[in-house]
This record gives structure tokens, C-alpha cells and sequence, in this order.
């Protein structure tokens, strides 16, 4: 399924994991993202917040109904600031 970024932020020393939300993959914590992005999927009316490795590989991702809340938890689990995203 093709999708379109539409902001994406790397994560810089200042970004720090807040430990407000555990992500899991295969049963063991996800390791800390170098990258987020906003996403869209065609057909989909959300937003995804994709958490990026340093090789460009989605870890995880969560659902969101509009870009702003998308924003938002990235801001509550990592302090991104809404001014840090770049527009793709």
C-alpha cells in the first residue's frame, strides 16, 4: 500500500524518550526511532506516525485522526517541538 509523507523530524540529542509509552515489537521493547514521520495513506482519512531506525526501516507506528495529534505524540513521547518538523 503506497503512502505519502507529509512532515518528517530527526531526532536529535535534545529528543530524548520521556518513557511515557512503550512500543513493542515480537514481544521485547522497540528500540528508541532516529526519525519520525507523518504519514497518509490513500483511501485511509488518518494519519500515521511512523517511528524510522537509522537505516530507514519502520520500527512501529501509531494511528492518528488528524496530523495535529500526530504532532502532539510525538511531542509527549519524545519533546519534539511543532516549529522542528520539516514539511516533505
Amino acid at each position: 500500500m503506497l503512502f505519502s509523507v507529509i512532515k518528517k523530524v530527526l531526532l536529535q540529542q535534545h529528543h530524548f524518550n520521556t518513557g511515557k509509552v512503550r512500543h513493542y515489537v515480537l514481544g521485547s521493547i522497540a528500540p528508541d526511532p532516529k526519525e519520525l514521520r507523518i504519514v497518509s495513506y490513500q483511501n485511509d482519512p488518518g494519519y500515521y506516525l511512523l517511528y524510522i531506525d537509522a537505516k530507514g526501516k519502520e520500527i512501529t507506528d501509531t494511528y492518528h485522526d488528524t496530523i495535529e495529534a500526530a504532532i502532539k505524540q510525538a511531542e509527549f513521547e519524545f519533546n519534539v517541538q511543532k516549529n522542528e518538523w520539516e514539511l516533505v
